[in-house]
């Protein structure tokens, strides 16, 4: 079933503002002004904000493993297809915004209970999807042992994506994806 132009719109507004201002940061009142639309014509496509940010979060999974399954048909090495994800963040701080699930992981307390269960199933996902690009190039280590790693490269894709949005040095994401690099083709 294909969505209204106008249900997009919300999405795409609501996705915005919980990359740049997190999910605590938005009301319905400031995607109807942006929208164009009175607050209770949201409610018919979303009933309620948690139903929303399930959709925004479900739509942002499915296109991450667009991206993911894009990567896996277009590079056959395994660090390449780490540079690729490593462009993912850095093609999100072009935008000016933070990873979606990224800045929910930071408000994950205050999340209700389906929006906590999304999030942590898109990092399952991506550490899944690292853990076997890995295991390419690592066939001797663990799972476990691979899953740690994927976990490290999570970590500092993330921290790096955030803090050179907040101090506007977009270098601390690049370096920090080279150094990535250096260190994975260094394990043993």
């Amino acid at each position: 079933m294909k969505s209204s132009p106008k249900k997009i719109e919300i999405l795409d507004y609501a996705q915005e503002l919980i990359q740049t201002r997190g999910y605590n940061g938005f009301s319905f009142a400031d995607i109807a002004l942006k929208v164009g639309i009175r607050k209770a014509s949201i409610h018919h496509y979303f009933p309620s904000k948690d139903a929303l940010g399930v959709a925004v979060i479900r739509r942002y999974k499915e296109a991450f493993q667009e991206a993911l399954e894009n990567i896996n048909q277009t590079e056959k090495n395994w660090l390449d297809k780490i540079k690729a994800y490593s462009k993912l963040y850095e093609d999100t701080l072009k935008k000016n915004r933070l990873c979606l699930c990224g800045i929910l992981a930071t408000d994950i307390e205050t999340l209700p209970r389906l929006l906590k269960k999304e999030v942590k199933a898109f990092f399952a996902d991506n550490v899944t999807w690292l853990s076997s690009q890995l295991s390419a190039r690592y066939k001797t280590l663990t799972t476990k042992r691979l899953n740690e790693i994927a976990w490290q490269i999570i970590s500092s894709l993330q921290g790096a994506l955030t803090l050179a949005r907040m101090t506007e040095q977009t270098h601390i994401l690049f370096s920090t994806s080279k150094e990535l690099y250096v260190q994975l083709e260094k394990i043993k």
